[in-house]
């Protein structure tokens, strides 16, 4: 599995905040449409570090992820969040191949 990541922090001002949250919901199922695509999860911060937010965009295969990355969809999106005020950052990363050990037998 491979995942596209963006690392960004949500706006605070109110008039980005609202707008932010108005289209976010529309920004996932833009993201889940994409060729590919699996799931999609978001995590935030606990103690308010920077960048507190991070998505993970998973796709079957690296070559469906890399291919996302780079498509004009995916520049469109992150035009709209730089609109808002959260500059994303994006990794695209890959599952590694080592697993834990179970806890329990």
């Amino acid at each position: 599995m491979a995942y596209v990541m963006f690392q960004y922090d949500r706006p605070t001002d109110t008039p980005n905040w609202n707008n932010y949250n108005r289209h976010v919901r529309d920004w996932i199922t833009q993201l889940l449409h994409m060729p590919g695509a699996v799931s999609f999860m978001a995590c935030r911060t606990a103690d308010k570090a920077s960048p507190d937010t991070f998505t993970m965009l998973e796709f079957r295969t690296l070559e469906e992820a890399r291919q996302a990355a780079a498509s004009e969809q995916m520049k469109i999106i992150l035009q709209e969040l730089r609109s808002v005020g959260a500059a994303a950052g994006v990794l695209l990363v890959e599952r590694s191949p080592f697993k834990p050990e179970p806890l329990f037998a």
